[in-house]
Parts: C-alpha cells; structure tokens; sequence
C-alpha cells in the first residue's frame, strides 16, 4: 500500500477512497485515474500497471500526487490537470478508475468544493464521465467507478443502459445516511473476459 501524505485543498482517502482500492488488484496495461485527488488510486495501481494517467481539475490535487509519487519511488506516471477528459484527447486505456464528486451543491468556491460538488443534483459530475467512457477504453477495458445513493442513483444506472455498457455492483458500504458502490463498467460487445 502507498503511503499517501494528506494536503490541505485536497480530497484526503476517505470511505469512498478505500471502498475503490478493492479494484485496484484489476489494474494493468495503461490505466487512468481520473479526479485522483491525492492519488491513492492511481499511485497504487502504477505498482502492478504499465503505466497511469492521475487526472484532477484541483492544481493542488497534481502537486500532492507528484509529492506522494516521489516519496514512494513510483516513476511510471504522468499527471494531468484537466476538467475530467477535456485534455485526454482520444487516449484510450485498458482500466479507468474514479472517484467522482457525488454530494448535491448549486456553486464550487474553493478547490474543496471542487472535491465535493458533483451538481446541483449531486449526480451530474459522474454521468459526464460515463459518458466519455466509450471513447476512452480500449477494446475489452473496464471502468470501476464510485456511485453513492445521496442522488438518484437510477438515473445512473439508466444512463449506462442507455450508452449500451453493462455494469455489475461489486461492493458497497453502509453509512447511516448513504450507500457507496463501486460498479465494473464494460462494452459486453468488445468485451472477451468479464474477469478484467
């Protein structure tokens, strides 16, 4: 496990965090971790992946992963910050991992916020992914991302139908006011193993 310094500004590993490294054992190939934060998805996945992309619109988010990069000798990434895929191009990749901000909030005035915000109904950061999502996998990769049921956690899954993906539920966690899910998402049609 990579240890993570925490930055003020910055997502600290959280719940959601955690809950997502149980994928992190499906990384390989070329792998992107996109609203990284502090970079405890990515920095751990680059210990078995080829290579991985850490993606954060936060400036301070970028210099906490580089930090925390150094300090664990990992050498085989590269950051980039981006407003989600808007400075990806058509880079494709074999694994995508996110985390994205999930909680219902009208404005972003600070960085913190950024971390936090996931629109005004809290599921709109996260249907902007699933929705690059196509153009960014390789064929036969797959996306493990973050959902939590403070939104309309329907809409998500409608959406993913929609785009003609398949998803399975792979584990959640319990708080007294949320669930947290991680989901696989994959093209079933370019897809030959659902085991990556």
């Amino acid at each position: 496990m990579v240890n993570i310094k925490e930055f003020n500004g910055v997502y600290p590993p959280a719940e959601d965090s955690f809950l997502l490294l149980n994928a992190v054992k499906y990384a390989h190939g070329s792998v992107l971790d996109m609203c990284a934060g502090s970079g405890i998805i990515g920095l751990n996945a680059a210990k078995v992946a080829k290579e991985v992309t850490l993606v954060d619109i936060n400036p301070k988010a970028i210099k906490a992963i580089k930090y925390n990069a150094r300090k664990n000798g990992i050498k085989n990434i590269k950051c980039i910050k981006s407003n989600l895929f808007s400075f990806l191009d058509k880079q494709k990749f074999d694994v995508i991992y996110s985390n994205p901000p999930y909680l219902p909030k009208k404005t972003e005035k600070g960085w913190a916020d950024y971390a936090l915000s996931g629109g005004i109904e809290g599921s709109e950061t996260t249907l902007r992914i699933i929705n690059s999502i196509k153009e960014h996998l390789k064929p036969g990769g797959t996306a493990f991302i973050i959902l939590s049921t403070v939104y309309d956690i329907d809409k998500v899954y409608k959406e993913i139908k929609r785009l003609k993906l398949s998803f399975e539920r792979l584990y959640s966690v319990n708080f007294f006011f949320e669930e947290l899910i991680l989901i696989k998402i994959y093209d079933k049609s370019r897809n030959s193993s659902k085991s990556r």
